[in-house]
């Protein structure tokens, strides 16, 4: 595929023209929970972390290397995954029957799936395997046809970069060994070529099994109990969780997947074959692992990133309305989502905003280190993780320490150093993630300090409100 040629222009004017936009709102928005985390490891580089290897990470440390601890430093590297990987759809569905208009329409499909307009903005560590998948399937295709050393390094390093991104990446095994057995290759799995391959994915998530040696397997462990911990299946979790994947993703093309599903599975193409085989392993392990707890919509964004395309595709030529409908409809609405949380044009009360959640932690750091008078006997703290995150990222620029103050453990405890026993505290409390600080924390007296809006000034009840804990001593 040349994409020289005039007729992939289209695609490259569409993706150039989103990733600009995307860079140009990038420092406009607030960082979100996730990725002021993954920014964090940025800060502490280390051989892996408690809850996700390392290469989210490392990533991150890179670009923000170059452009900065910012919002727009921590964006850039998913907005270039988000360009790639359009590139690599784009060849998956051109690959099809060479035909560059359907492909395109792929595409556009991808970007009117709202979820992906956020993991193409924040680096999380599902959006680093977006660059790995498409790669994989071609390689074992490839694999398939010459059993070269090459092919079996390339894949290899492939399913070793995604040990590194994520640990359900473990699951991308199963399809492959799958594609083998249904194209009766056994000669596959006694090749003394497969070593090579094997060896080389073990190598490069050495750093993973290394931390994890290191600390008592504390990551395998909370993985473990993460995504299997509850023992009662219960029907309502599974609901829920289509229910969330149904909204997120655009419940139009939602439903396009599934056709691009049976599709692949009918085709006598063996790309979609074994796209098929990825798509399924990965939708009915999350499917299954939702029956006992709630599974989040991005779990499974691998599924939607291969068949949200491919239903499109084959969708664009028997229903040509209904698929630009939901194509069109899920790029207005993502666009116009970005611009809201980039501009607040509309003018929604605080407990409505969509940028509640996001917007606003530069100037609640600053209030908070404006009430502290001794950084060594004073500090602040947060209640809950998602908090922690966003607070320790803009708080670097004051010499004040952050704390995140309950009894879960996790990658905090790691992260800090020192104690805030004794410490004359100011909690933040926000009301989305409010709590009775008197019945919550053991302290000598509360103060009650400060409260104000982050965007609604004019409202009476306040969002966000500063309590001081005097000599802290735990959580009761």
């Amino acid at each position: 595929m040349n994409l020289t040629s005039k007729e992939h222009s289209p695609l490259l004017y569409f993706i150039s023209f989103v990733a600009i936009f995307r860079l140009l709102i990038a420092p406009f928005l607030g960082l979100g929970a996730d990725e002021a985390h993954y920014l964090i490891y940025a800060l502490n580089l280390d051989w892996s972390y408690y809850d996700h290897p390392p290469l989210v990470g490392w990533t991150q440390y890179l670009f923000t290397s170059v452009f900065g601890v910012n919002e727009f430093g921590a964006r850039v590297s998913a907005i270039t995954i988000g360009f790639i990987t359009s590139l690599f759809v784009y060849k998956l569905l051109y690959q099809i029957n060479l035909d560059a208009r359907k492909a395109f329409i792929g595409v556009l499909a991808l970007h009117g799936a709202f979820i992906f307009n956020a993991l193409f903005l924040m680096l999380m560590p599902d959006t680093l395997l977006f660059l790995f998948i498409i790669p994989i399937i071609f390689c074992v295709i490839n694999l398939e046809k010459n059993d070269s050393f090459k092919n079996w390094l390339l894949l290899g390093l492939l399913l070793g970069l995604t040990g590194l991104s994520k640990y359900t990446a473990v699951l991308f095994i199963v399809p492959i060994v799958l594609y083998f057995i249904i194209k009766k290759r056994f000669d596959v799995f006694i090749n003394p070529k497969i070593i090579l391959s094997i060896l080389l994915a073990f190598t490069i998530v050495l750093p993973v099994i290394y931390w994890n040696i290191q600390t008592d397997w504390e990551s395998f462990t909370y993985q473990s109990n993460h995504v299997m911990g509850n023992s009662n299946i219960e029907l309502q979790n599974l609901f829920l969780s289509l229910g969330g994947q149904f909204a997120t993703y655009n419940p139009l093309l939602f439903l396009i997947a599934f056709y691009g599903l049976y599709r692949a599975f009918k085709s006598s193409n063996d790309i979609l074959l074994l796209s098929a085989l990825f798509g399924s392993v990965l939708f009915l392990f999350f499917a299954y692992n939702s029956l006992y707890s709630r599974a989040l919509p991005h779990w499974s964004a691998l599924f939607y990133l291969l068949f949200i395309p491919i239903g499109s595709y084959y969708l664009y030529g028997k229903a040509k309305k209904y698929t630009l409908f939901s194509i069109l409809l899920g790029i207005t609405l993502s666009a116009l989502i970005y611009i809201e949380i980039a501009t607040k044009i509309v003018p929604l009360p605080d407990e409505n905003s969509l940028q509640l959640d996001i917007y606003g932690f530069e100037k609640i750091m600053s209030k908070a280190n404006a009430e502290i008078k001794n950084p060594k006997n004073e500090a602040i703290g947060v209640t809950l993780w998602t908090l922690a995150s966003r607070a320790i990222v803009y708080n670097k620029k004051y010499s004040s320490e952050v704390f995140l103050l309950d009894k879960r453990h996790d990658q905090f405890d790691i992260w800090q150093k020192s104690s805030p026993i004794g410490k004359d505290l100011i909690v933040i409390d926000i009301s989305f993630a409010h709590k009775d600080i008197a019945s919550y924390m053991q302290c000598d007296s509360i103060i009650e300090l400060n409260s104000f809006n982050l965007i609604d000034k004019s409202q009476e009840k306040k969002n966000i409100a500063l309590i001081k804990c005097i000599n802290y001593q735990g959580i009761r």
